[in-house]
């Protein structure tokens, strides 16, 4: 990439472009730019930047082809409300509606209805929230989606077969992680409770499979332990998936194009910032783990994009304390 990023974004265009956003290109320098990487050519060519620096933000692909990018926080660590449109075709942002609340270390799903479902994250004083928002594209629009039943910053949250969706863990206050987890049903516009997770976790992933599971891995543990967990909404019940070959924090998780599951890199907590290279392939079929080849180089706060030619695009993330990166690479399966 032009520059050394970390927690920015990558997004799978309609195109196959990834548009890949902001970030800290160190650690105290938030940056709006962008950049666009064509798989076909294997290049990358400058976008155009934000309307402001962003990191730790969401960047989600809207059903127009058009790109929403949700607060975040961007100089000074000033969490942010504001949120923008990137449109591929004239490859300009545009702004779109704030939301209620400044977030960062927030989720953003697209649902069954196009609308936009936000949860959570921390405000100004790194003091999280349990409320939750929906933006409509048509409208431009926000309005509220009712409050969870407690506030989570760096959780995560996953669209189900179903049209509901799955939030997990997160921290509630301050670094306290959670192992509770609830559902968001679109329909009644209402959240409820479901089973408890093995472990707290938190900067954890979740990745929906095939079969309508979701596969919960790694994440800051209440016993930095590699274990992951398996959520199945037919019995609403969780179940153990075994362990990586590593505990994981502020990884990625990317469903592969065979269904199997990509976890790649992260910090190991048991090792204080001890980053990690290694990456460990799930197979759903089997429940089995199994090491595949490293990166070139350790990373966490990176990002992992399926590209539509099956290979996995990595970008970014830190190597050490208090740098990026801007080296960028390709798994293939």
């Amino acid at each position: 990439m032009s520059l050394s990023r970390l927690t920015h974004t990558a997004t799978l265009l309609s195109s196959g472009k990834v548009l890949v956003t902001g970030g800290l290109e160190s650690i105290s320098r938030v940056v709006s730019s962008c950049e666009l990487y064509d798989s076909t050519s294997n290049r990358w060519s400058t976008a155009r930047n934000m309307s402001s620096p962003r990191a730790s933000h969401t960047a989600t692909l809207l059903p127009s082809g058009k790109v929403l990018v949700t607060g975040g926080y961007g100089k000074f660590n000033h969490c942010v409300s504001t949120c923008e449109l990137y449109d591929p075709t004239s490859n300009k942002w545009f702004p779109a509606s704030n939301m209620s609340l400044p977030r960062t270390a927030h989720t953003a799903t697209l649902l069954s209805t196009e609308k936009v479902l936000v949860t959570g994250g921390y405000i100004p004083g790194f003091q999280g929230v349990s409320s939750c928002e929906l933006y409509d594209p048509t409208s431009n629009k926000w309005t509220p989606a009712g409050n969870m039943s407690f506030s989570r910053k760096f959780h995560t949250a996953t669209l189900l077969s179903s049209g509901k969706v799955l939030v997990t863990g997160g921290y509630e206050v301050e670094i306290w992680q959670m192992s509770s987890c609830e559902l968001y049903d679109p329909t009644s516009n209402k959240w409820s409770g479901v089973g408890d997770m093995s472990l707290s976790r938190a900067s954890h992933s979740a990745t929906l499979l095939p079969s309508g599971k979701v596969l919960v891995t790694g994440g800051d543990t209440s016993s930095r332990a590699m274990t992951s967990d398996l959520y199945d909404p037919r019995s609403n019940k969780w179940s153990i998936a075994g362990n990586m070959s590593s505990a994981r924090v502020s990884h990625t998780a990317t469903l592969l194009s065979s269904g199997k599951v990509l976890v790649a890199g992260g910090y190991n907590w048991n090792s204080i910032g001890s980053g990690l290279s290694t990456c460990d392939v799930y197979d759903p079929t089997s429940t089995r783990w199994s090491r595949v080849g490293n990166m070139s180089l350790t990373r966490s706060s990176h990002t992992a994009t399926l590209l539509s030619s099956g290979k996995v695009l990595v970008t970014g993330g830190n190597y050490n304390a208090d740098s990026s990166d801007s080296i960028a690479e390709l798994y293939n399966e």
